[in-house]
């Protein structure tokens, strides 16, 4: 966070401008100026990884596609792989998002890996041990990939794993057991619904040495209630509004 503003996280790439947690969408999330992107991790029937942020298909998949319903992990990735999500977008791998965040001068876009089946755990780590070798960074803002979870359990493995990988615990409203559960895990940064935080959770993130990510600002209400707030990460649907809003309020 500079003394102007938070970085912008582009929310599944830019999921208001293109279709969610596509490659498409990534590379406009990149395109617009996302100082992060973030994607979210299913698995598959046979154990493969998928990039979706739903545990079914009904709500993402177009009205032609091919395949059109079902939970994610009863299919294959063979079977998934003929899914359409808009625009003719397909379901990427976590391997292909990495390869998209990447700006135009070639610098990497640090990416927020969410993981919502708590049983990817290992083959994310895996993945990105295997695309980015040692998994060692001196500062957790030097990272090319973070793992954050709602879960406690897939953060606990990832530590386990692999204890260079930084962390972030994301929730909807936080309580003292989360906070307990934060400082436990030791994780980098915590994550929190911009409509539930309050001022007491800026400062408990604080306390326990985290960066503050507030999620998702959608409205100019919303994105100014984050930054009255105050916080480190501020992840939005739509990169260049958000920028263009920061940009408008330092110019004030």
């Amino acid at each position: 966070m500079t003394a102007q503003h938070p970085a912008i996280v582009g929310h599944r790439g830019a999921a208001a401008l293109e279709p969610e947690n596509t490659l498409l969408s990534f590379r406009r999330g990149a395109a617009e100026g996302s100082q992060w992107l973030e994607c979210d991790v299913h698995l598959s029937s046979d154990g493969r990884d998928v990039i979706i942020h739903d545990a079914t298909l009904d709500r993402t998949a177009q009205e032609d596609s091919p395949l059109r319903t079902g939970r994610v992990g009863d299919l294959t990735r063979a079977e998934l792989d003929q899914v359409l999500v808009g625009e003719g977008e397909h379901l990427p791998t976590l391997a292909e998002v990495l390869d998209t965040a990447v700006r135009e001068d070639g610098d990497r876009i640090p990416l927020l890996v969410e993981i919502k089946d708590p049983a990817a755990a290992d083959l994310v780590v895996g993945i990105l041990r295997d695309y980015f070798g040692e998994l060692s960074w001196q500062e957790p803002t030097d990272a090319p990939a973070w793992v954050i979870s709602f879960h406690e359990e897939p953060l606990r493995r990832t530590a386990q794993l692999a204890p260079g990988i930084p962390l972030m615990r994301t929730t909807k409203a936080t309580s003292p057991e989360w906070w307990l559960s934060c400082r436990e895990l030791g994780v980098s940064q915590v994550g929190v619904r911009i409509v539930d935080a309050v001022p007491a959770d800026v400062e408990q993130a604080a306390e326990i040495g985290a960066q503050l990510n507030l999620w998702t600002a959608r409205t100019e209400e919303q994105l100014a209630r984050a930054l009255e707030l105050g916080c480190d990460t501020l992840t939005v649907d739509d990169p260049a509004w958000a920028l263009d809003q920061l940009a408008s309020r330092s110019a004030g």
